[in-house]
């Protein structure tokens, strides 16, 4: 059986420390939610009969995850821009194919850390 990790409390600094730079990553990405690139993906991603597919596996999937093909990182360094990229620069996937692809480049990058 899998134990759950149990996640650091970021704690809050007087300046801009860890707490706040992930505040700020939530609210960009929320607007980045709303982009119309976004919203070219989802429906290039969706068939005439409306159900929405993912575009690795080409499997229907009841809800088509939003992702960037190379990764936007930290809030640092034009992440502004690579966030807001065209929707040529983003993939519609399912859960699963999210997920891997995900874990991928999250092992990826605790590789180049240490």
């Amino acid at each position: 059986m899998a134990t759950k990790v149990k996640k650091k409390k970021l704690t809050k600094t007087d300046g801009l420390g860890p707490y706040e730079i992930k505040r700020i990553r939530s609210a960009i990405r929320q607007v980045w939610s709303q982009c119309y690139a976004r919203l070219l993906v989802i429906k290039r991603c969706t068939k005439e009969d409306g159900f929405s597919y993912c575009e690795i596996c080409k499997k229907i999937t009841p809800k088509l995850k939003v992702d960037h093909i190379e990764p936007v990182g930290d809030v640092r360094d034009g992440f502004i821009t690579r966030l807001f990229c065209p929707s040529t620069r983003l993939q519609g996937l399912c859960n699963e194919c999210h997920k891997i692809k995900t874990k991928n480049e999250r092992a990826i990058v605790r590789q180049t850390r240490l």
